[in-house]
């Protein structure tokens, strides 16, 4: 087996804090005489972690791009890596700063130097799944063979994914975090408008982090926090979470785990002593208590003492947000990389400009059928072809090695193409295909849902794909 490395980084923009992680990613070549290589991950290994400092801000509230840009080019000279070192990895904005009306501006002031980055403003689904796969719930259930839950704690949100045999099969995300009451720069207190009916509804009057009633009131707040989380896994007979606390939907009760693990920042309160309730300013600290004691009363097992919690999304970032598969590949004469290329499913909407084209086709197609739709293909792309564009066709199904070669006959001379197989997208998905690795065996795949806006941002699908 032949082996080669690639530096990977994760750097996530979170509500309280920002950092980043570098990581070595190994790869492996296996061939055999007559087989197709096989391309995949051998190892994952963190070679640098940063400090984790707060999220800078402007008066009004946006994210100070400026300076996560000086931190993050700060945290590069601390790791001795230069940009055009790192092959892989993802920028994220997590939390309630991928909410923040510049929060788009800011991975793409990231991203101008952060190298060949998946530059992703993340939804809910994605930092929870990413926020899993960080603090090693994928790995427990997979070697316990039992249903693992991570309950991922940071300063805006809770974000909660579940695993069956390796695989995340559910997620779901609350607005619940230590930064949503904490003191404000005028020495007041900020509550967010997430738990003003919550507080309003339990008579919670909080003042002051100084005075008895107000602490006992964040007492009694953070414990109904507490059994929310409690109700969100599905360990309650009725769930009562209000409409304000659910940021996209709750899980649906099909999976009940039984394991839990913690990560995050409040998480990593859970396995600090400290006597200072308010050593952060808010009220991170009393939150982890509430959630420990509540743990005592979970029907399964809980594990809390992770290495690195607060780091779990950033490594999650760094390391799993790229997979292997198997599939074939047909290019010629392309230049890669290729970014942000909107996908379209249909081909009368295929115009001069440049985008990838996604087909659903047959499982099994005979030849007569593959070279059918090249030449529907080369047909749709008139105006494209007339423009030298780069045409390329993405397959669900195996056949890419097959089109790609019909391509080639119907195609001018050394006309651009990339013919990829085994990925999914569809019509709003955007696309990136990275350079060459492995001796050329395979290319770095991204699919990318609503690239740089809405909720539901997320990347959906990284894999490497093979060649042939």
């Amino acid at each position: 087996m032949k082996t080669e490395s690639m530096l990977s980084a994760g750097i996530d923009i979170g509500t309280t804090t920002t950092h980043l992680v570098i990581s070595r990613i190994g790869i492996g070549v296996m061939e055999g005489f007559g087989t197709v290589p096989s391309v995949h991950i051998t190892s994952k290994k963190v070679l640098f972690k940063s400090d984790v400092v707060f999220t800078p801000l402007l008066p009004d509230g946006k994210i100070d791009a400026r300076a996560v840009t000086a931190i993050i080019k700060e945290q590069y000279k601390k790791a001795g890596v230069t940009p055009d070192e790192l092959k892989c990895g993802a920028v994220i904005v997590t939390g309630e700063s991928a909410c923040r009306e510049n929060a788009s501006e800011v991975i793409s002031s990231v991203s101008e130097f952060a190298g060949d980055f998946i530059a992703a403003q993340a939804g809910s689904e994605l930092e929870s799944y990413l926020s899993g796969k960080g603090a090693g719930a994928d790995v427990i259930s997979e070697n316990e063979g039992k249903c693992t839950a991570n309950v991922d704690i940071g300063g805006g949100t809770t974000n909660i994914s579940v695993f069956v045999n390796g695989s995340c099969v559910e997620t779901c995300c609350l607005n619940i975090g230590g930064r949503l009451v904490r003191k404000s720069n005028d020495d007041g207190i900020f509550i967010s408008s997430s738990l003003l009916n919550l507080c309003r509804a339990n008579d919670i009057k909080i003042k002051s982090f100084d005075d008895a009633d107000s602490i006992n009131s964040i007492h009694k707040l953070c414990s109904i926090l507490a059994s929310k989380i409690k109700e969100a896994l599905g360990f309650c007979k009725e769930k009562t979470i209000e409409t304000e606390l659910i940021t996209d939907s709750l899980l649906s009760g099909k999976y009940i785990p039984e394991i839990i693990t913690f990560s995050g920042g409040v998480s990593e309160c859970m396995q600090e002593k400290t006597d200072n309730s308010f050593k952060y300013g808010d009220i991170g600290v009393i939150l982890a208590d509430e959630i420990r004691n509540d743990t005592e009363t979970y029907p399964c097992k809980v594990i809390t003492e992770l290495d690195n919690p607060i780091r779990a999304t950033v490594i999650g970032a760094g390391q799993f947000s790229m997979d292997i598969s198997g599939s074939t590949i047909q290019y010629a004469d392309v230049a890669l990389p290729i970014k942000n290329l909107p996908c379209i499913e249909s081909l009368e909407r295929v115009s001069d400009k440049a985008c990838a084209i996604c087909i659903r086709g047959e499982k099994s197609p005979s030849f007569k059928d593959v070279d059918t739709l090249s030449e529907k293909i080369v047909t749709a792309c008139k105006e494209l072809i007339n423009n030298n564009t780069t045409l390329v066709v993405i397959l669900k199904e195996d056949f890419s090695k097959a089109l790609g070669q019909c391509l080639r006959r119907r195609l001018p001379p050394k006309y651009p193409f990339i013919c990829l197989d085994g990925i999914e997208c569809k019509s709003d998905d955007y696309i990136d295909i990275g350079e060459p690795i492995a001796g050329n065996k395979a290319v770095p795949v991204v699919v990318k849902t609503l690239v740089f806006g809405g909720k539901r941002n997320e990347v959906r699908n990284c894999t490497f794909r093979q060649q042939v």
